[in-house]
């Protein structure tokens, strides 16, 4: 009895760990994409040491938060996300951490943005059917984001809250491609 469950584990690991050849290629392919991700990441991160020290600003003079958030996207493809300072522009704006969450069966694509230290009337938000501008700015913190989304919405549809750092906006997609331009407005 022993016996026939070991050799029945030994198949189920020897078929976990024997990956198809179309399976590996895919594996590749997405390992390859992180690299490159990575390689521009790593280049970014030079540049910006770079220029802080060829500039003669006080660059280095507080802290610099920059990031990057992994995913997985709709297709099943790698998704990365860069946020933090801005290295290569003076202004002292950040790009925030965002997400987007497709719903194909609901018609929606929500985008939710961490936006620590801001009051709502100071967030502009504006919409296209294919990308959002986000500008957040007080006395202390500065955002400004350009995301592209992953799929085509009505900007008239467009739905915002604001509540504890987190902007939640919900689109309903677009069946057509007509482009359009809207504020959103932040309740």
């Amino acid at each position: 009895m022993e016996e026939t469950l070991i050799r029945v584990n030994w198949k189920l690991i020897n078929q976990w760990l024997i990956m198809s050849e179309d399976r590996r290629k895919y594996l590749k392919e997405i390992l390859d994409e992180f690299d490159r991700y990575f390689e521009d990441f790593e280049k970014s991160v030079e540049d910006a040491i770079r220029s802080g020290f060829s500039s003669g600003q006080e660059f280095f003079s507080k802290p610099v938060v920059k990031g990057m958030a992994l995913g997985i996207g709709p297709e099943g493809r790698p998704t990365i996300s860069f946020f933090g300072d801005n290295t290569k522009t003076a202004d002292g704006f950040r790009s925030p951490i965002c997400e987007q969450m497709v719903d194909d069966k609901e018609g929606t694509l929500r985008l939710v943005v961490e936006l620590p230290g801001i009051e709502k009337q100071d967030i502009q938000l504006s919409a296209l059917d294919d990308r959002v501008s986000l500008q957040a700015e007080d006395s202390g913190r500065k955002y400004k984001v350009d995301i592209e989304l992953q799929r085509e919405i009505d900007p008239e549809s467009g739905n915002a809250t604001y509540r504890n750092g987190l902007l939640d906006v919900v689109f309903k997609q677009r069946d057509k491609a007509n482009k359009g331009y809207r504020r959103v407005r932040v309740v």
